[in-house]
């Protein structure tokens, strides 16, 4: 027994001096059940702690800090995983004992153009179609198995992908529409449990604007000189801005303005001239969408025309009232449309298409220097100065003169009247109040039928054939017929009450 005692106590004392002779350096690991198996090892159990980090194993997933040297640096397989400072083993061949609960949320998710493209802003226009989701994986633990990811729709809890990534251009979708898109994905585990949605919203603008509710009209006639350029520029994505926009008039850009809100456009300048004009729209969005630019022309005429004018072919003297006048015109732009006439220019103008002869024009009916006048219109609307010519009218037509009949007041309902002429062979025709014209007769005297009470009006004309055609010609008439007014009753005294007709007074006996 003292044998084995003292036997013991040796033991111990050397075991006591290897573990003081190995404690520097055994002083930051402590190992604890490992077993071998020949010349492959199994780590069953451990714990190990290497300059403070830790790791624990025994039946759980085993993780150990190897420094900053691989901070940057990840590597996954089935049953490796090394994550910055992070060096995981599974020993699948070990039963699970529990479940360490980890986040599932994703670091973030960014687009771009491509695997090698430029990053896509977020909640920004822009043009790219096909863009590439990329998300970071949630943070070591887990046992993530795969993504669900959804375009403007909440995404479920089926895996879609294992892959961090989505790329619109290799899959069903091919591209995006216009507008604003949101691309939400979420990790999922073994379990099912699935993380909180990432999100990122993109903004798609491929559609360039649009002009429309524009003038001047194409192909318009204008005779002001100083004119604006109207339109209207519409876009539903990114808009459109004063940098954005284009106008050119006879190719030489032009100021404008334009209401972001409502997308007017009005142009403040313009190298304007005469005759042909070119107007060009340009209009591109805030991201470069460009519309085929809106070409048009409109014509300017500011230049009156001018003009000539000619009675009679330039004749000195007529016989006849009626004259054909000779009418030349020209304007270099927009042509000659219209003519004004006027026998006094005082007294206003008529109106006509314009011809170069405008035959049977009626002089005053007057002997004596007769004198017409003329003004021209172009097709936008500028008149030209008054042109005028004179001619002597000697009228062919006799004068008429009444020589017997009633005048102011006659009891008579029924009266005659006698007229002449000076010269030989005349006829005449006549009218009383607003009868029509007779028939020409010979006759110099005309008798009324019975009249009523009241005001009543005769005229009477006298004609004569002189140019051998067949009727009297209107040249043939005298222009100015002869008239008289009388009233058919008893002129009343002073102080009597009238009666009768409302027009006039009479008294009967």
């Amino acid at each position: 027994m003292v044998k084995t005692g003292w036997r013991v106590l040796g033991w111990w004392l050397m075991l006591t001096v290897l573990v003081l002779y190995l404690s520097p350096f055994t002083r930051h690991w402590s190992v604890n059940a490992a077993v071998s198996k020949g010349k492959q090892q199994q780590l069953e159990a451990g714990i190990a702690n290497q300059g403070g980090g830790t790791a624990t194993s025994s039946n759980f997933r085993q993780q150990s800090s190897i420094g900053d040297a691989t901070a940057n640096q990840r590597i996954s397989s089935p049953n490796f995983r090394i994550i910055p400072g992070l060096l995981g083993i599974s020993a699948s061949s070990a039963p699970s004992v529990t479940t360490v609960t980890t986040d599932l949320d994703l670091g973030g998710v960014s687009a771009k153009t491509g695997f090698l493209g430029s990053s896509i802003a977020p909640q920004t226009w822009q043009r790219d179609v096909d863009p590439l989701f990329v998300w970071d994986p949630p943070p070591p633990g887990p046992n993530v198995v795969g993504y669900s990811y959804a375009i403007d729709a909440p995404p479920d809890n089926v895996s879609d992908t294992t892959s961090i990534s989505f790329d619109v251009a290799s899959s069903s979708v091919k591209a995006l529409s216009d507008g604003k898109h949101v691309f939400s994905v979420k990790a999922i585990d073994a379990t099912g449990r699935a993380g909180n949605v990432s999100q990122f919203e993109i903004w798609i603008d491929t559609t360039p604007p649009q002009v429309g509710n524009y003038d001047p009209a194409p192909g318009s006639l204008l005779n002001l000189s100083t004119l604006q350029v109207h339109a209207t520029v519409s876009d539903a994505g990114s808009g459109v801005t004063a940098t954005s926009v284009r106008v050119l008039i006879n190719s030489a850009s032009v100021s404008f303005t334009v209401d972001p809100a409502t997308g007017a456009l009005v142009t403040t300048g313009g190298a304007w001239k005469e005759g042909i004009n070119s107007i060009e729209v340009h209009a591109a969005d805030a991201v470069g969408n460009a519309q085929t630019p809106l070409v048009w022309s409109v014509t300017i005429d500011t230049v009156a025309p001018t003009g000539t004018i000619s009675i009679d072919s330039g004749a000195q003297l007529t016989r006849s009232v009626y004259v054909t006048l000779g009418l030349t015109a020209s304007d270099a732009t927009s042509g000659v449309t219209r003519m004004l006439l006027s026998n006094d220019a005082t007294s206003g103008f008529v109106e006509e298409p314009y011809v170069v002869l405008r035959e049977l024009w009626p002089l005053r009916p007057v002997r004596g220097m007769q004198t017409v006048y003329a003004k021209f219109v172009d097709g936008a609307g500028n008149v030209s100065a008054v042109v005028s010519d004179q001619i002597e009218l000697a009228l062919f037509a006799p004068d008429t003169i009444i020589t017997s009949g009633p005048a102011g007041y006659t009891p008579s309902r029924v009266v005659t009247f006698t007229f002449m002429c000076p010269n030989a062979g005349c006829v005449f025709s006549y009218a009383i109040d607003n009868d029509p014209w007779s028939s020409w007769s010979a006759s110099g005297s005309m008798t009324t039928p019975e009249l009523s009470l009241g005001n009543h009006y005769f005229r009477v004309k006298a004609a004569k054939d002189v140019n051998g055609i067949d009727d009297i010609q209107p040249d043939e008439e005298d222009p100015s017929p002869a008239e008289r007014t009388w009233i058919v009753g008893i002129e009343p005294p002073i102080l009597a009450v009238p009666k009768g007709p409302p027009i006039k007074i009479w008294r009967l006996e």
